[in-house]
């Protein structure tokens, strides 16, 4: 079990435990939390609940549990939820092991990013020399590594750094945003265009069959076997009209919903702050 409180970051001191399961100092939890909650996770807890070293198991499912939580790598027992993801170490910290983390000289300088989950970890490295990738190839229009700079296909390439190429992103993002905004419009467009057009053929074709079913009945006695023929041959040039219509109508709404995707990856890619991930996610909706 690990014996920091994650307020103070001290050994315990009076140990109490909330009904969600996180430890803490009496002192500094009765400083810390706000409303009757715990200052990690956020849960209710009541201040009877408190109890001093007791594994609560009362209450639903445990943090460690909870779908969406990224926990800490280095809690033994009871992982606390992490803060920061190192990318070099490729771990989740919690609050207090990231104090402990950042204290060592050897790891200052790596890399920390908001908590994510191993596959995230995965797409931060060069798939090629596992490395982070902090560089971006303009030619290619891909994250690379430092040593693909050197090393591989990328290094007769044009290389600029992941801000710079940020920079340039963040420049064309309002203009491709718009560019499929108006592609999605004109889809729009003519979508309405087929189905108006579709109406037509149909009460077009609706008059001529009742034109024609009266003509017949008249002839029937003379053209009784060919009145099957022209109508089976007007069906099926109705069916022609309207398969290749909606054959066009499938294909524009495939066009729509790729461009409304990507205007909801566009706009949820707005607000990401992660230079590599934005990027990567920004140039394969521009190579769509």
């Amino acid at each position: 079990m690990d014996l920091t409180c994650a307020i103070c970051l001290g050994t315990y001191l009076e140990l109490v435990m909330l009904s969600c399961g996180h430890r803490f100092c009496r002192d500094c939890i009765q400083e810390e939390r706000q409303q009757d909650c715990c200052p990690l996770c956020h849960t209710q807890a009541d201040p009877e609940e408190e109890r001093p070293g007791v594994q609560c198991e009362e209450k639903g499912e445990s943090l460690g549990q909870q779908d969406g939580v990224i926990l800490c790598d280095s809690c033994l027992q009871e992982p606390q939820p992490a803060v920061k993801t190192c990318m070099n170490c490729e771990a989740s910290l919690c609050q207090a092991h990231l104090s402990k983390h950042n204290t060592k000289s050897p790891l200052k300088e790596h890399v920390l990013t908001e908590p994510c989950e191993a596959q995230v970890l995965g797409e931060r490295r060069c798939p090629q020399h596992g490395r982070l990738l902090d560089c971006y190839c303009v030619t290619d229009s891909v994250c690379i590594c430092m040593l693909c700079c050197t090393i591989s296909s990328h290094k007769d390439h044009k290389i600029t750094t992941l801000e710079e190429a940020f920079g340039k992103a963040q420049g064309f993002f309002p203009e491709t945003l718009e560019a499929v905004k108006t592609h999605e419009a004109a889809l729009n467009h003519s979508t309405e265009n087929l189905l108006k057009q579709e109406e037509e053929v149909k009460n077009e074709e609706g008059l001529r069959r009742y034109r024609l079913e009266s003509l017949f009945k008249e002839m029937c006695l003379q053209l009784g076997n060919r009145e099957e023929e022209v109508l089976k041959a007007l069906s099926h040039n109705e069916a022609q009209q309207l398969s290749w219509m909606q054959t066009e109508m499938l294909e524009h709404k495939e066009g729509k919903d790729a461009a409304s995707r990507d205007i909801r990856e566009l706009e949820a890619l707005r607000d990401q702050k992660d230079l590599p991930l934005f990027i990567k996610a920004f140039s394969a909706i521009q190579a769509r």
